[in-house]
Protein backbone atom coordinates (compact mmCIF):
# COMPACT_ATOMS: atom_id res chain seq x y z
CA UNK A 1 0.00 0.00 0.00
CA UNK A 2 1.07 3.59 -1.13
CA UNK A 3 1.83 5.99 1.90
CA UNK A 4 2.33 9.82 2.09
CA UNK A 5 5.93 9.14 1.90
CA UNK A 6 6.55 6.69 -1.06
CA UNK A 7 4.14 9.50 -2.62
CA UNK A 8 6.75 12.20 -1.29
CA UNK A 9 9.98 10.26 -2.77
CA UNK A 10 8.13 9.85 -6.49
CA UNK A 11 7.48 13.51 -6.24
CA UNK A 12 10.72 14.17 -5.53
CA UNK A 13 12.11 11.96 -7.91
CA UNK A 14 10.26 13.76 -10.75
CA UNK A 15 11.23 17.58 -9.54
CA UNK A 16 7.58 17.93 -8.46
CA UNK A 17 7.57 18.78 -4.69
CA UNK A 18 8.34 22.49 -3.53
CA UNK A 19 9.91 24.04 -0.90
CA UNK A 20 7.78 23.25 2.23
CA UNK A 21 8.94 25.72 5.03
CA UNK A 22 5.72 27.83 4.95
CA UNK A 23 3.60 24.47 5.59
CA UNK A 24 3.96 22.80 8.93
CA UNK A 25 5.55 19.14 8.18
CA UNK A 26 3.67 16.37 11.03
CA UNK A 27 6.31 14.29 12.82
CA UNK A 28 5.80 10.81 11.11
CA UNK A 29 3.56 11.70 8.47
CA UNK A 30 5.17 9.77 5.61
CA UNK A 31 3.97 6.79 7.43
CA UNK A 32 0.53 7.56 6.96
CA UNK A 33 -0.82 4.84 4.88
CA UNK A 34 -2.86 6.00 1.76
CA UNK A 35 -5.35 4.09 -0.23
CA UNK A 36 -6.74 6.90 -2.64
CA UNK A 37 -6.66 10.82 -4.14
CA UNK A 38 -9.78 12.90 -4.79
CA UNK A 39 -9.86 16.29 -6.44
CA UNK A 40 -13.39 15.99 -5.44
CA UNK A 41 -14.66 16.31 -2.17
CA UNK A 42 -18.08 14.50 -2.37
CA UNK A 43 -15.67 11.44 -3.16
CA UNK A 44 -13.34 12.53 -0.30
CA UNK A 45 -13.34 8.94 2.09
CA UNK A 46 -10.69 7.83 4.66
CA UNK A 47 -7.31 7.16 3.81
CA UNK A 48 -7.47 8.98 1.00
CA UNK A 49 -5.07 12.25 -0.49
CA UNK A 50 -7.42 15.63 -1.41
CA UNK A 51 -5.78 17.22 -4.18
CA UNK A 52 -6.77 20.91 -4.30
CA UNK A 53 -6.80 22.59 -7.56
CA UNK A 54 -8.47 25.26 -9.51
CA UNK A 55 -8.66 29.18 -9.89
CA UNK A 56 -12.06 28.87 -8.24
CA UNK A 57 -11.17 26.42 -5.13
CA UNK A 58 -12.91 26.74 -1.81
CA UNK A 59 -11.77 26.10 1.70
CA UNK A 60 -14.73 24.28 2.75
CA UNK A 61 -13.89 21.86 -0.66
CA UNK A 62 -10.34 20.91 2.22
CA UNK A 63 -12.53 21.51 5.19
CA UNK A 64 -15.17 18.85 3.63
CA UNK A 65 -12.35 16.03 2.45
CA UNK A 66 -10.98 16.16 6.15
CA UNK A 67 -14.06 16.18 7.97
CA UNK A 68 -14.56 12.82 5.80
CA UNK A 69 -11.47 11.35 6.72
CA UNK A 70 -8.72 12.56 4.42
CA UNK A 71 -5.44 11.81 6.16
CA UNK A 72 -3.06 14.51 4.19
CA UNK A 73 -3.40 16.92 1.06
CA UNK A 74 -1.76 18.19 -2.00
CA UNK A 75 -1.63 21.95 -3.90
CA UNK A 76 0.60 23.96 -5.16
CA UNK A 77 2.72 26.92 -3.29
CA UNK A 78 0.41 29.58 -3.48
CA UNK A 79 -2.54 27.98 -2.71
CA UNK A 80 -1.07 26.19 0.04
CA UNK A 81 -0.33 29.09 1.55
CA UNK A 82 -3.94 30.55 1.51
CA UNK A 83 -5.25 27.34 2.80
CA UNK A 84 -2.81 27.46 5.70
CA UNK A 85 -4.02 30.92 6.24
CA UNK A 86 -7.61 30.43 6.54
CA UNK A 87 -8.09 27.10 7.72
CA UNK A 88 -6.98 25.62 10.99
CA UNK A 89 -7.53 22.18 10.18
CA UNK A 90 -5.49 22.63 6.90
CA UNK A 91 -2.33 23.42 9.59
CA UNK A 92 -2.48 19.99 11.42
CA UNK A 93 -2.99 18.13 8.70
CA UNK A 94 0.05 16.68 6.86
CA UNK A 95 0.80 18.83 3.49
CA UNK A 96 2.60 18.22 0.31
CA UNK A 97 3.08 21.20 -2.21
CA UNK A 98 4.36 21.00 -5.46
CA UNK A 99 5.59 22.99 -8.24
CA UNK A 100 2.76 21.26 -10.99
CA UNK A 101 -0.51 20.54 -9.86
CA UNK A 102 -1.54 18.84 -12.39
CA UNK A 103 1.30 16.56 -13.24
CA UNK A 104 1.97 16.10 -9.50
CA UNK A 105 -1.90 14.97 -9.00
CA UNK A 106 -2.08 12.55 -12.18
CA UNK A 107 1.44 10.69 -10.52
CA UNK A 108 0.41 11.06 -7.00
CA UNK A 109 -3.15 9.65 -7.85
CA UNK A 110 -1.29 6.20 -9.42
CA UNK A 111 0.57 5.46 -6.49
CA UNK A 112 -2.57 6.07 -4.63
CA UNK A 113 -4.81 4.35 -5.90
CA UNK A 114 -2.18 1.10 -6.25
CA UNK A 115 -1.28 1.42 -10.17
CA UNK A 116 -4.73 -0.71 -11.30
CA UNK A 117 -3.47 -0.41 -14.62
CA UNK A 118 -0.78 -3.05 -14.21
CA UNK A 119 -3.74 -5.69 -13.25
CA UNK A 120 -6.70 -3.77 -15.66
CA UNK A 121 -5.53 -3.93 -19.57
CA UNK A 122 -6.31 0.04 -20.89
CA UNK A 123 -7.45 0.23 -24.38
CA UNK A 124 -7.21 3.80 -25.53
CA UNK A 125 -8.81 5.37 -28.58
CA UNK A 126 -8.27 8.87 -29.71
CA UNK A 127 -9.09 10.96 -32.60
CA UNK A 128 -11.49 13.57 -33.84
CA UNK A 129 -13.98 11.52 -35.00
CA UNK A 130 -15.42 8.27 -34.20
CA UNK A 131 -13.85 8.17 -30.49
CA UNK A 132 -17.37 6.46 -29.66
CA UNK A 133 -18.52 4.38 -32.46
CA UNK A 134 -15.03 2.55 -32.04
CA UNK A 135 -15.09 2.22 -28.20
CA UNK A 136 -18.61 0.48 -28.33
CA UNK A 137 -17.55 -1.70 -31.12
CA UNK A 138 -14.46 -3.11 -29.34
CA UNK A 139 -16.98 -3.29 -26.18
CA UNK A 140 -19.06 -5.33 -28.19
CA UNK A 141 -16.62 -7.23 -29.26
CA UNK A 142 -15.23 -8.21 -25.77
CA UNK A 143 -18.50 -8.92 -24.76
CA UNK A 144 -18.74 -11.82 -27.65
CA UNK A 145 -15.68 -13.34 -25.76
CA UNK A 146 -17.60 -13.41 -22.25
CA UNK A 147 -14.81 -10.21 -21.25
CA UNK A 148 -16.98 -7.52 -19.64
CA UNK A 149 -14.37 -4.29 -20.26
CA UNK A 150 -15.03 -1.08 -17.63
CA UNK A 151 -16.16 1.47 -19.80
CA UNK A 152 -15.02 5.40 -20.35
CA UNK A 153 -16.87 7.28 -22.75
CA UNK A 154 -18.31 10.38 -23.89
CA UNK A 155 -21.64 10.19 -21.92
CA UNK A 156 -21.10 7.20 -19.50
CA UNK A 157 -18.60 5.98 -16.80
CA UNK A 158 -19.37 2.01 -16.13
CA UNK A 159 -16.40 0.75 -14.19
CA UNK A 160 -17.59 -2.60 -12.92
CA UNK A 161 -18.63 -0.93 -9.07
CA UNK A 162 -20.59 2.42 -10.89
CA UNK A 163 -21.97 4.17 -13.19
CA UNK A 164 -21.61 7.63 -13.80
CA UNK A 165 -22.94 10.02 -16.63
CA UNK A 166 -19.27 11.96 -17.27
CA UNK A 167 -18.71 15.52 -16.98
CA UNK A 168 -15.42 14.86 -19.28
CA UNK A 169 -14.57 12.40 -22.04
CA UNK A 170 -11.41 11.66 -19.81
CA UNK A 171 -12.09 12.08 -16.30
CA UNK A 172 -9.32 14.15 -13.63
CA UNK A 173 -6.36 11.91 -12.82
CA UNK A 174 -8.11 10.79 -9.36
CA UNK A 175 -11.11 10.28 -10.81
CA UNK A 176 -9.45 7.82 -13.85
CA UNK A 177 -7.60 6.04 -11.06
CA UNK A 178 -10.62 5.27 -9.09
CA UNK A 179 -12.24 4.21 -11.80
CA UNK A 180 -9.28 1.58 -12.77
CA UNK A 181 -8.99 0.61 -9.31
CA UNK A 182 -13.18 -0.01 -9.60
CA UNK A 183 -12.42 -1.91 -12.64
CA UNK A 184 -9.87 -4.12 -10.44
CA UNK A 185 -12.10 -4.55 -7.74
CA UNK A 186 -14.87 -5.63 -9.62
CA UNK A 187 -12.65 -8.40 -11.55
CA UNK A 188 -12.73 -6.14 -15.05
CA UNK A 189 -9.59 -7.46 -17.11
CA UNK A 190 -10.15 -4.66 -19.60
CA UNK A 191 -10.75 -0.60 -19.96
CA UNK A 192 -12.20 0.74 -23.01
CA UNK A 193 -11.43 4.15 -22.77
CA UNK A 194 -11.85 7.38 -24.98
CA UNK A 195 -9.16 9.48 -24.92
CA UNK A 196 -9.89 13.35 -25.34
CA UNK A 197 -6.71 15.84 -26.52
CA UNK A 198 -7.78 17.93 -23.00
CA UNK A 199 -7.32 14.58 -21.26
CA UNK A 200 -3.84 14.28 -22.62
CA UNK A 201 -2.93 17.97 -23.15
CA UNK A 202 -3.72 18.51 -19.01
CA UNK A 203 -1.78 15.63 -17.88
CA UNK A 204 -5.01 13.54 -17.03
CA UNK A 205 -3.54 10.12 -18.40
CA UNK A 206 -0.31 10.85 -17.03
CA UNK A 207 1.69 8.09 -16.10
CA UNK A 208 -1.14 5.61 -17.32
CA UNK A 209 0.06 2.41 -18.79
CA UNK A 210 -2.19 1.88 -22.39
CA UNK A 211 -1.79 -1.66 -23.19
CA UNK A 212 -2.77 -0.33 -26.90
CA UNK A 213 -3.21 3.02 -27.70
CA UNK A 214 -5.80 3.75 -31.33
CA UNK A 215 -5.28 6.62 -33.25
CA UNK A 216 -8.48 7.30 -35.36
CA UNK A 217 -7.62 10.45 -37.19
CA UNK A 218 -6.71 14.28 -37.20
CA UNK A 219 -9.28 17.25 -37.84
CA UNK A 220 -9.00 21.25 -37.32
CA UNK A 221 -11.51 21.22 -33.99
CA UNK A 222 -11.47 22.16 -30.84
CA UNK A 223 -9.29 25.51 -31.62
CA UNK A 224 -10.21 27.81 -28.82
CA UNK A 225 -9.01 30.04 -26.12
CA UNK A 226 -10.66 27.93 -23.75
CA UNK A 227 -9.32 24.57 -25.43
CA UNK A 228 -6.43 24.53 -28.02
CA UNK A 229 -4.69 27.63 -29.41
CA UNK A 230 -3.95 26.21 -32.28
CA UNK A 231 -3.89 23.10 -34.63
CA UNK A 232 -0.50 22.18 -33.25
CA UNK A 233 -1.27 22.12 -29.93
CA UNK A 234 -4.62 20.11 -30.71
CA UNK A 235 -2.33 17.52 -32.84
CA UNK A 236 0.52 17.42 -30.20
CA UNK A 237 -1.79 16.76 -27.58
CA UNK A 238 -3.70 14.15 -29.45
CA UNK A 239 0.19 12.40 -30.13
CA UNK A 240 1.14 11.85 -26.29
CA UNK A 241 -1.26 9.05 -26.25
CA UNK A 242 1.47 6.53 -27.99
CA UNK A 243 4.22 8.07 -24.75
CA UNK A 244 3.04 5.38 -22.51
CA UNK A 245 1.49 2.66 -24.59
CA UNK A 246 2.69 -0.73 -25.26
CA UNK A 247 1.24 -1.26 -28.43
CA UNK A 248 -0.13 1.30 -31.20
CA UNK A 249 -3.22 0.93 -34.00
CA UNK A 250 -2.95 3.59 -36.27
CA UNK A 251 -5.74 4.31 -38.74
CA UNK A 252 -3.28 5.03 -42.49
CA UNK A 253 -6.45 7.24 -44.00
CA UNK A 254 -5.75 10.06 -41.21
CA UNK A 255 -4.67 13.05 -42.45
CA UNK A 256 -0.38 13.85 -41.34
CA UNK A 257 -0.25 10.56 -40.78
CA UNK A 258 3.64 10.61 -41.10
CA UNK A 259 3.61 12.40 -37.81
CA UNK A 260 1.02 9.74 -36.65
CA UNK A 261 3.29 6.94 -37.72
CA UNK A 262 6.58 8.96 -36.26
CA UNK A 263 4.85 9.27 -32.98
CA UNK A 264 4.37 5.49 -32.83
CA UNK A 265 7.26 4.05 -34.12
CA UNK A 266 8.79 3.19 -30.88
CA UNK A 267 6.67 0.79 -29.99
CA UNK A 268 4.65 -2.15 -31.88
CA UNK A 269 2.15 -0.92 -34.28
CA UNK A 270 -0.78 -2.16 -36.68
CA UNK A 271 -1.77 -0.32 -39.47
CA UNK A 272 -5.30 -0.17 -40.70
CA UNK A 273 -6.72 1.35 -43.94
CA UNK A 274 -9.64 1.69 -46.34
CA UNK A 275 -7.06 1.62 -49.22
CA UNK A 276 -3.22 1.03 -49.48
CA UNK A 277 -1.13 4.00 -49.48
CA UNK A 278 2.04 4.33 -51.59
CA UNK A 279 5.30 5.11 -49.53
CA UNK A 280 3.69 3.95 -46.27
CA UNK A 281 3.45 1.17 -44.72
CA UNK A 282 1.32 -1.80 -45.64
CA UNK A 283 -1.86 -2.09 -43.98
CA UNK A 284 -2.11 -5.00 -41.87
CA UNK A 285 -5.67 -4.66 -41.96
CA UNK A 286 -6.95 -3.78 -45.21
CA UNK A 287 -11.18 -3.15 -45.96
CA UNK A 288 -11.98 -4.18 -49.84
CA UNK A 289 -15.62 -4.76 -51.73
CA UNK A 290 -16.84 -2.07 -49.18
CA UNK A 291 -20.93 -1.97 -50.58
CA UNK A 292 -24.07 -0.09 -48.80
CA UNK A 293 -27.08 -1.44 -48.32
CA UNK A 294 -30.12 -0.27 -47.40
CA UNK A 295 -29.63 -1.46 -43.41
CA UNK A 296 -25.62 -0.54 -42.71
CA UNK A 297 -22.35 -1.37 -44.89
CA UNK A 298 -20.55 -4.48 -45.65
CA UNK A 299 -17.03 -5.37 -46.55
CA UNK A 300 -14.30 -7.46 -46.55
CA UNK A 301 -11.72 -7.30 -43.90
CA UNK A 302 -8.31 -8.78 -44.97
CA UNK A 303 -6.61 -9.33 -41.78
CA UNK A 304 -3.60 -11.21 -40.64
CA UNK A 305 -5.78 -14.83 -40.26
CA UNK A 306 -6.90 -14.10 -43.89
CA UNK A 307 -10.00 -12.45 -45.16
CA UNK A 308 -13.49 -12.07 -43.08
CA UNK A 309 -16.72 -10.99 -44.42
CA UNK A 310 -17.86 -8.44 -42.16
CA UNK A 311 -21.63 -6.48 -42.04
CA UNK A 312 -22.16 -3.13 -39.83
CA UNK A 313 -25.77 -2.79 -38.78
CA UNK A 314 -24.35 1.10 -39.47
CA UNK A 315 -23.95 3.61 -42.15
CA UNK A 316 -21.46 5.14 -43.53
CA UNK A 317 -17.43 4.47 -45.04
CA UNK A 318 -15.95 5.71 -42.17
CA UNK A 319 -17.25 2.96 -40.04
CA UNK A 320 -15.44 0.40 -41.80
CA UNK A 321 -12.23 2.24 -40.35
CA UNK A 322 -13.69 2.23 -37.30
CA UNK A 323 -14.63 -1.30 -37.13
CA UNK A 324 -10.94 -2.02 -38.18
CA UNK A 325 -9.61 -0.52 -35.79
CA UNK A 326 -11.72 -2.48 -32.87
CA UNK A 327 -10.82 -5.59 -34.88
CA UNK A 328 -6.96 -4.21 -34.39
CA UNK A 329 -7.14 -3.50 -30.90
CA UNK A 330 -9.18 -6.76 -29.91
CA UNK A 331 -6.61 -9.25 -32.02
CA UNK A 332 -4.47 -7.82 -29.12
CA UNK A 333 -6.72 -9.08 -26.61
CA UNK A 334 -6.23 -12.54 -28.37
CA UNK A 335 -9.50 -12.50 -30.72
CA UNK A 336 -10.10 -13.83 -33.90
CA UNK A 337 -11.05 -11.71 -36.29
CA UNK A 338 -13.63 -14.24 -37.28
CA UNK A 339 -15.29 -14.04 -33.63
CA UNK A 340 -14.91 -10.40 -33.57
CA UNK A 341 -16.87 -9.68 -37.24
CA UNK A 342 -19.74 -11.88 -35.57
CA UNK A 343 -19.83 -9.45 -33.05
CA UNK A 344 -19.49 -5.82 -35.02
CA UNK A 345 -23.24 -7.11 -37.06
CA UNK A 346 -25.17 -6.59 -33.52
CA UNK A 347 -23.03 -3.40 -32.61
CA UNK A 348 -24.89 0.10 -32.07
CA UNK A 349 -24.09 3.34 -30.28
CA UNK A 350 -27.08 5.00 -29.09
CA UNK A 351 -27.13 8.62 -30.82
CA UNK A 352 -24.50 7.72 -33.70
CA UNK A 353 -26.16 7.68 -37.12
CA UNK A 354 -29.34 6.65 -35.45
CA UNK A 355 -32.00 6.35 -38.33
CA UNK A 356 -35.57 6.40 -37.74
CA UNK A 357 -37.62 5.44 -41.30
CA UNK A 358 -40.92 5.43 -42.42
CA UNK A 359 -42.98 2.17 -43.18
CA UNK A 360 -42.02 2.82 -47.18
CA UNK A 361 -38.49 3.59 -46.80
CA UNK A 362 -38.88 7.19 -48.21
CA UNK A 363 -38.05 9.12 -45.34
CA UNK A 364 -35.37 8.59 -43.11
CA UNK A 365 -34.82 11.18 -39.99
CA UNK A 366 -31.07 10.56 -38.66
CA UNK A 367 -29.86 11.79 -34.95
CA UNK A 368 -26.08 11.69 -35.39
CA UNK A 369 -23.92 13.77 -32.73
CA UNK A 370 -21.51 15.00 -35.71
CA UNK A 371 -20.23 18.05 -34.45
CA UNK A 372 -17.34 19.01 -36.55
CA UNK A 373 -15.95 19.81 -40.15
CA UNK A 374 -14.88 15.93 -40.19
CA UNK A 375 -17.66 14.42 -39.14
CA UNK A 376 -20.36 16.65 -41.18
CA UNK A 377 -18.22 16.31 -44.17
CA UNK A 378 -18.55 12.03 -43.75
CA UNK A 379 -22.32 12.36 -42.41
CA UNK A 380 -23.22 14.24 -45.55
CA UNK A 381 -21.17 11.68 -47.69
CA UNK A 382 -23.34 9.01 -46.11
CA UNK A 383 -26.82 10.63 -46.98
CA UNK A 384 -25.43 11.24 -50.34
CA UNK A 385 -24.65 7.98 -51.25
CA UNK A 386 -27.60 6.24 -49.85
CA UNK A 387 -30.16 8.52 -50.42
CA UNK A 388 -29.07 10.41 -54.07
CA UNK A 389 -31.26 13.24 -54.68
CA UNK A 390 -33.58 13.34 -51.62
CA UNK A 391 -35.02 16.53 -50.10
CA UNK A 392 -32.53 16.85 -47.12
CA UNK A 393 -33.38 18.95 -44.04
CA UNK A 394 -30.75 20.12 -41.46
CA UNK A 395 -30.87 20.80 -37.95
CA UNK A 396 -27.75 21.99 -36.15
CA UNK A 397 -26.34 24.38 -33.86
CA UNK A 398 -22.91 24.85 -32.22
CA UNK A 399 -21.37 25.34 -28.76
CA UNK A 400 -21.13 28.99 -27.01
CA UNK A 401 -17.15 29.94 -26.92
CA UNK A 402 -15.70 26.93 -27.90
CA UNK A 403 -13.98 25.31 -30.97
CA UNK A 404 -14.66 28.66 -33.09
CA UNK A 405 -14.01 26.64 -36.36
CA UNK A 406 -17.40 25.40 -36.27
CA UNK A 407 -18.90 28.56 -36.55
CA UNK A 408 -18.08 28.49 -39.86
CA UNK A 409 -17.25 25.21 -40.91
CA UNK A 410 -20.62 23.81 -39.88
CA UNK A 411 -22.93 25.90 -41.41
CA UNK A 412 -20.95 26.10 -44.55
CA UNK A 413 -20.72 21.70 -44.92
CA UNK A 414 -24.09 21.54 -43.71
CA UNK A 415 -25.83 24.01 -45.96
CA UNK A 416 -23.77 23.03 -49.53
CA UNK A 417 -25.08 19.19 -48.74
CA UNK A 418 -29.04 20.49 -47.61
CA UNK A 419 -32.30 22.24 -49.39
CA UNK A 420 -32.81 23.79 -46.27
CA UNK A 421 -30.83 24.30 -42.93
CA UNK A 422 -32.57 24.78 -39.64
CA UNK A 423 -29.85 26.61 -37.01
CA UNK A 424 -30.90 26.30 -33.16
CA UNK A 425 -29.08 26.16 -30.06
CA UNK A 426 -26.55 23.31 -29.23
CA UNK A 427 -25.25 24.26 -26.23
CA UNK A 428 -24.92 27.92 -26.01
CA UNK A 429 -23.28 28.56 -23.08
CA UNK A 430 -22.85 31.77 -21.98
CA UNK A 431 -23.48 33.22 -25.15
CA UNK A 432 -26.74 34.58 -26.52
CA UNK A 433 -28.22 31.73 -28.42
CA UNK A 434 -30.34 34.73 -30.86
CA UNK A 435 -26.96 35.88 -31.41
CA UNK A 436 -25.10 32.87 -31.49
CA UNK A 437 -27.33 31.60 -34.28
CA UNK A 438 -27.43 34.82 -36.04
CA UNK A 439 -23.23 34.44 -35.82
CA UNK A 440 -23.49 30.93 -38.22
CA UNK A 441 -26.09 32.03 -40.63
CA UNK A 442 -23.35 34.66 -42.07
CA UNK A 443 -21.82 30.98 -43.16
CA UNK A 444 -24.85 29.24 -44.92
CA UNK A 445 -23.86 28.47 -48.83
CA UNK A 446 -25.11 31.65 -51.03
CA UNK A 447 -28.94 30.69 -52.29
CA UNK A 448 -29.54 27.99 -49.32
CA UNK A 449 -33.12 28.91 -47.03
CA UNK A 450 -32.09 29.06 -43.84
CA UNK A 451 -34.42 29.44 -40.71
CA UNK A 452 -33.40 30.63 -37.60
CA UNK A 453 -35.12 28.95 -34.30
CA UNK A 454 -32.88 29.09 -31.03
CA UNK A 455 -35.22 27.34 -29.35
CA UNK A 456 -33.79 23.55 -30.47
CA UNK A 457 -37.21 21.44 -29.96
CA UNK A 458 -39.33 24.03 -31.73
CA UNK A 459 -36.65 23.95 -34.63
CA UNK A 460 -37.30 19.98 -34.95
CA UNK A 461 -40.50 20.01 -34.95
CA UNK A 462 -40.98 23.07 -37.68
CA UNK A 463 -38.06 20.94 -39.70
CA UNK A 464 -39.98 17.44 -39.32
CA UNK A 465 -43.08 19.42 -40.76
CA UNK A 466 -41.47 20.50 -43.59
CA UNK A 467 -39.18 17.13 -44.62
CA UNK A 468 -43.18 15.74 -44.04
CA UNK A 469 -44.86 17.88 -46.46
CA UNK A 470 -41.72 16.97 -48.84
CA UNK A 471 -42.78 13.10 -48.76
CA UNK A 472 -46.14 13.95 -48.68
CA UNK A 473 -46.14 15.12 -52.46
CA UNK A 474 -43.99 12.13 -53.31
CA UNK A 475 -40.46 12.85 -52.33
CA UNK A 476 -38.02 10.90 -50.41
CA UNK A 477 -36.90 13.14 -47.19
CA UNK A 478 -34.39 12.59 -45.45
CA UNK A 479 -34.74 14.73 -41.73
CA UNK A 480 -30.59 15.37 -40.11
CA UNK A 481 -30.70 15.96 -36.22
CA UNK A 482 -27.04 17.01 -35.96
CA UNK A 483 -24.99 17.95 -32.74
CA UNK A 484 -27.15 16.56 -29.57
CA UNK A 485 -27.85 12.91 -30.05
CA UNK A 486 -29.25 11.65 -26.90
CA UNK A 487 -28.35 14.11 -24.65
CA UNK A 488 -30.86 15.42 -22.66
CA UNK A 489 -29.88 18.89 -21.67
CA UNK A 490 -28.52 22.22 -23.37
CA UNK A 491 -26.05 23.75 -21.29
CA UNK A 492 -27.08 27.37 -21.44
CA UNK A 493 -26.11 30.01 -18.40
CA UNK A 494 -24.00 27.92 -16.57
CA UNK A 495 -27.40 25.70 -16.24
CA UNK A 496 -28.44 22.40 -17.90
CA UNK A 497 -31.65 22.93 -19.23
CA UNK A 498 -33.88 19.80 -20.02
CA UNK A 499 -34.47 18.57 -23.16
CA UNK A 500 -36.38 15.79 -25.66
CA UNK A 501 -33.57 14.45 -26.96
CA UNK A 502 -32.98 14.38 -30.30
CA UNK A 503 -33.88 10.65 -30.79
CA UNK A 504 -36.61 10.22 -28.46
CA UNK A 505 -38.24 13.45 -30.11
CA UNK A 506 -37.29 11.58 -33.58
CA UNK A 507 -38.98 8.50 -33.01
CA UNK A 508 -42.29 9.98 -31.42
CA UNK A 509 -42.65 12.44 -34.39
CA UNK A 510 -42.49 9.65 -36.60
CA UNK A 511 -44.54 7.52 -34.97
CA UNK A 512 -47.46 10.35 -34.64
CA UNK A 513 -47.21 11.25 -38.42
CA UNK A 514 -48.27 7.49 -38.91
CA UNK A 515 -44.22 6.74 -40.33
CA UNK A 516 -44.08 3.92 -37.96
CA UNK A 517 -46.62 2.13 -36.07
CA UNK A 518 -46.55 1.59 -32.66
CA UNK A 519 -46.10 -2.20 -33.18
CA UNK A 520 -42.48 -1.76 -34.74
CA UNK A 521 -43.46 -1.52 -38.57
CA UNK A 522 -41.12 0.00 -39.96
CA UNK A 523 -37.42 0.58 -38.60
CA UNK A 524 -35.57 1.93 -36.03
CA UNK A 525 -31.60 1.54 -36.84
CA UNK A 526 -29.53 2.75 -33.73
CA UNK A 527 -26.08 3.61 -33.35
CA UNK A 528 -22.67 5.31 -35.76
Amino acid sequence: MATLGTIRELLEREDLLAPESHVPRADGADELAICGADCDSRFAAPGHLFICKGAHFKAAYLEQALATGAVAWMADEALAQELVSSLPAAVSTPCLTTTDVRRAMALASAEAWGHPDREVACLGITGTKGKTTTAHFLREILRAVGEEPAFMGTHEINDGLTIEETANTTPEAPDLWRHIANARAAGRRSCVMEVSSQGLKYDRTLGLRFAVAAFLNIGNDHISPIEHPSFEDYFSSKLQIFENAERAVVNLGTLEVERVLEASAHIPRTIVALEAVPGLPAPDYLATEISHAHRGVAFTARTPEGEVAVQLALDGAFNVANALVAMAMAAQRGIAAQMAAGALAHATVPGRMERFSSSDGRFQTIVDYAHNDLSYQQFFETVEAAWPGAFVVSVFGVSGGKALDRYHDLPAIASAHSDIVFLTSDDPGEEDPTELVERIAEHVQPGVPAERIPDREEAVERAFDLALSEWRRGREAVLCLLGKGRENTIYAKGKNIPIENDALHAERLMREAGLMAPTGRGEVDHGV
